[in-house]
């Protein structure tokens, strides 16, 4: 015979299947997207996806590495704020971080330029999975909100052009006061000094140029914006970056 539950044991045990769902790291938007950018790192060291002279053997084996000691922080259940600073969570940001320093000075030493599309996209995957990686700590402090999961941040166009071979792809050179960005757009009479809000997404190659960003809606945003992340995006902005999140999401799995 079973005894049916006390009104006190149906609430602890509901509190505790929510707090358990609530704390679910391994589906965390923010995790998952950093799970991808570790395994573009990863694709890009294994088959020396650089041209460039490195170490390619010892950062594999550290990928490797942090590949299971990512393991710790997707399954630690752990709150934003104490995911933030596990010991787990700081050693792959502080790892990934010198390696980027690393290989972003061999590539500045050497002067490389990709001379190929396929060349382009691996540098520009790279310097996006170091970036994605480094900004974690920082993303869990925002709202848990899928959009945060990625780098929302106001950039200024400073060029435009055509997409050869395409009539409806602008290619724009643009700055965040930081970099300059490359992003790829079907938005129509896009003119330089214009503010847009952009995600920083997996790079993507299109028509032949890669793509570094994504801009956010159409609308532009007020001329004395701030360049670099943005701390309030605009809904529409939100919205887009939301989905855009969840679509990657869904293929990784």
């Amino acid at each position: 015979m079973v005894c049916p539950s006390s009104p006190e044991s149906f609430l602890r045990d509901w509190f505790v299947l929510g707090l358990v769902k609530a704390l679910d790291t391994a589906k965390d938007p923010r995790i998952l997207v950093v799970e991808d950018a570790i395994g573009r790192l990863g694709n890009i060291v294994r088959n020396r996806r650089l041209k460039v002279h490195l170490d390619y053997g010892t950062f594999a084996n550290a990928l490797k590495s942090l590949e299971s000691t990512f393991y710790e922080v997707k399954y630690s259940y752990a709150e934003p704020g104490q995911l933030a600073e596990l010991p787990a969570t700081r050693k792959i940001v502080e790892e990934i971080s010198r390696m980027g320093t690393t290989i972003e000075s061999a590539v500045s030493s050497a002067n490389y330029r990709p001379k190929t599309v396929g060349e382009r996209l691996a540098l520009s995957e790279f310097r996006y999975g170091v970036r994605t990686v480094e900004g974690l700590p920082r993303r869990l402090a925002l709202p848990d909100d899928p959009a945060f999961a990625v780098d929302i941040i106001a950039v200024e166009v400073t060029q435009v052009s055509k997409v050869e071979g395409s009539d409806k792809l602008t290619l724009c050179r643009c700055t965040d006061a930081a970099r300059i960005w490359t992003i790829v757009t079907n938005i129509q009479r896009i003119k330089p000094g214009t503010r847009l809000p952009a995600a920083v997404l997996p790079p993507t190659e299109m028509m032949g140029v890669v793509s570094e960003a994504m801009f956010l809606g159409g609308d532009p945003l007020p001329e004395d914006t701030t360049l670099g992340l943005l701390s309030a995006p605009p809904e529409a902005a939100l919205n887009q970056a939301r989905g855009q999140v969840m679509a990657l999401i869904k293929r990784l799995a």
